[in-house]
C-alpha cells in the first residue's frame, strides 16, 4: 500500500501540472494563435496521431501487462523488455517512412515535418516498462521536467499566429525529450539481452489485440477534428478542440488513480486475488464519482464566466459548446476505470475491443453524416454518443461478469450535494464580472458548499478514508 501511495503522489503531482500548466498556456495559445492557428495544429495533429498510434502498437497496455507479469525476475524482465522494444523499433521505423511519404501530399506539410518528431518519440517510448514495474517516480519526474521547460518556452516564444511553427516544434520536441530521458533511468533496471527476430515478432499478434482498440479509440477521438478540418474550417476545429480540451483537463484528474492501479490490479489477477481486485475497483469508482459529479455541475455554473477570460473574446462561441461536453467528466473516467482496473488486468481484451469498436463505428457514422450538414454540432453529438456507448458497454460487462454493484444511495447524495452547490454558487456569483478572481471565488465556494452538504448527508469519502471506513 505504501508503494501505491507513493505512486499516487508522484502521478498526482504530474497530473496537477497537467491541469495547472494548461490553465496558463491555453489562454496564451488561444489569444496568440487564434481559432485558425489552434485549429491548424489540432487538424494536423489529429492526422499525425494516427501514425503515432501505429508506431506504438498496443504497448501502452500490452507492454504494461507483460512487464508486470515478470517484474520479480530481472533476467526474465530484461529479456521481455528487449523483445517488446525490438518489435516497437521495427514498427516505428516503417511507420516513420510512411509518414514522410504520405504527408508530403497533404496541406500544411511544414507542420507535419515538425510533428514527425512525435512519431520518432514513439520509437523511444518506454514508459510502459516503468509503469509495469510500478516505478512512477521516473516517468513522472521526466514528464514534469519537460512540461515545465516547454511551458517556459511557450510563455516567451509564442506571441502571435506567425509563431504557429514555433509552438508545434515546442510541443513535438518536448514529447521526444520526455521519452528519451527515460532511457537514462533504464540502465539500473535491466541488463542487455540479445533477442532474436522471432522473439520480437511473437509479441506482434497479442499487441495487435490491444492495437485494434487503440485504432477504434483514435477514430472516435481524432476523426472529429480531421473531418471538421476537411468539411469545415480550421476555425471550427479550434472551437471544437478548445471546448473538448477544457473538459478533458478535468477528466484527466481521475486518470491518476487508474494508471497507478493498473499494474497492481494485473498483479492481483495473476496471483488469483480476484476478491481484492473487485474491492479496489468498487472503492476507486465511487471515489471517482465523488469528484466527477460535483465537477460536472461546477463546469455548468462557471462556464459563462470562465470562457471569457480563459480563452479570450475570439473563442466566445464555445460558451454554447462546453455545457454539452460537461457529462464527459463523469462518463470518460468511469469507462477508463473499468478498462484499466478490470478488463485489462483480467485479459478481457475481446470485451475491451468490443466496447471501443462499437463506439468507433457509431462515431464514424455520426461524423460522416452530421459534420457536412451541421458542422461542429455533428462532432459534438458524435463525441458524446461514442463515449457514452463505450462506457455503457463496459458497465454491462462488469455487472454481468462480477458482483459489482453501485451504491446508489451514496451516488444520490453526491448528486443532491452538487445540485445545492450549483444553486448556491449561481445565486451568489451571478452578477460577478467574468474574471479569474470570480472563477476562483466560484471554485472555493463550490468546494466548501459541496463538502458541507456531503458531510451532513454522511457521504464524505475523504472522512471515510481517514477513518478507514470505505466499504461499499
Amino acid at each position: 500500500m505504501k508503494k501505491i501511495a507513493e505512486n499516487i503522489l508522484y502521478q498526482g503531482i504530474y497530473q496537477f501540472l497537467q491541469i495547472v500548466l494548461p490553465i496558463i498556456t491555453v489562454p496564451i495559445i488561444s489569444n496568440a494563435l487564434g481559432p485558425s492557428g489552434v485549429g491548424k495544429f489540432n487538424y494536423t495533429n489529429s492526422i499525425t496521431s494516427y501514425f503515432v498510434l501505429v508506431a506504438g502498437l498496443g504497448l501502452a497496455n500490452y507492454g504494461v501487462r507483460e512487464i508486470a507479469s515478470v517484474r520479480e525476475d530481472k533476467q526474465k524482465l530484461s529479456r521481455k523488455f528487449w523483445q517488446l522494444e525490438g518489435m516497437n523499433v521495427l514498427t516505428a521505423i516503417v511507420v516513420l517512412i510512411l509518414f514522410y511519404v504520405i504527408t508530403g501530399f497533404l496541406r500544411y506539410y511544414q507542420l507535419y515535418l515538425i510533428e514527425s518528431l512525435m512519431v520518432i518519440s514513439a520509437l523511444l517510448d518506454i514508459s510502459w516498462f516503468f509503469v509495469g514495474i510500478e516505478d512512477f517516480q521516473k516517468v513522472s519526474l521526466a514528464n514534469m521536467f519537460v512540461k515545465v521547460f516547454s511551458f517556459i518556452l511557450i510563455l516567451f516564444l509564442v506571441r502571435n499566429e506567425s509563431d504557429l511553427n514555433v509552438y508545434v516544434f515546442i510541443i513535438s520536441f518536448s514529447t521526444l525529450v520526455s521519452q528519451a530521458l527515460l532511457w537514462i533511468f533504464l540502465l539500473t533496471k535491466i541488463s542487455f539481452v540479445k533477442v532474436t527476430f522471432s522473439e520480437m515478432i511473437v509479441h506482434l499478434l497479442p499487441a495487435l489485440h490491444y492495437f485494434i482498440s487503440k485504432i477504434a479509440i483514435s477514430l472516435y477521438t481524432n476523426l472529429n477534428k480531421t473531418l471538421l478540418g476537411i468539411f469545415s474550417t480550421a476555425v471550427f476545429v479550434g472551437y471544437y478542440s478548445n471546448s473538448l480540451t477544457f473538459i478533458l483537463m478535468l477528466a484527466t484528474m481521475m486518470s491518476t488513480l487508474d494508471e497507478v492501479l493498473l499494474p497492481r490490479m494485473s498483479n492481483l489477477y495473476a496471483n488469483e486475488k480476484k476478491e481484492s481486485l473487485e474491492r479496489i475497483l468498487k472503492i476507486s469508482i465511487h471515489t471517482s464519482l465523488f469528484v466527477t459529479i460535483p465537477m460536472t455541475f461546477g463546469i455548468l455554473v462557471t462556464n459563462n464566466k470562465i470562457v471569457s477570460w480563459f480563452f479570450g473574446d475570439k473563442f466566445i462561441f464555445i460558451k454554447s459548446v462546453v455545457p454539452f461536453f460537461s457529462p464527459l467528466i463523469i462518463i470518460i473516467p468511469l469507462g477508463v476505470s473499468i478498462a484499466r482496473q478490470y478488463l485489462v488486468p483480467e485479459g478481457k481484451i475481446r470485451n475491451y475491443n468490443i466496447s471501443v469498436i462499437a463506439a468507433a463505428v457509431v462515431s464514424v457514422i455520426i461524423n460522416v453524416i452530421l459534420i457536412p450538414k451541421i458542422g461542429i454540432w455533428g462532432a459534438v453529438i458524435a463525441t458524446l454518443t461514442a463515449e457514452s456507448l463505450n462506457t455503457i458497454i463496459r458497465l454491462i460487462d462488469l455487472k454481468t461478469q462480477t458482483d459489482f454493484k453501485f451504491n446508489w444511495v451514496l451516488i444520490f447524495k453526491y448528486v443532491i450535494s452538487s445540485l445545492i452547490m450549483y444553486e448556491v454558487v449561481d445565486i451568489i456569483t451571478k452578477d460577478f464580472p467574468a474574471t479569474i478572481l470570480t472563477t476562483l471565488v466560484q471554485a472555493v465556494l463550490g468546494i466548501l458548499v459541496y463538502f458541507l452538504c456531503i458531510t451532513l448527508l454522511k457521504g464524505n469519502i475523504v472522512l471515510r478514508i481517514l477513518k478507514h471506513d470505505i466499504k461499499y
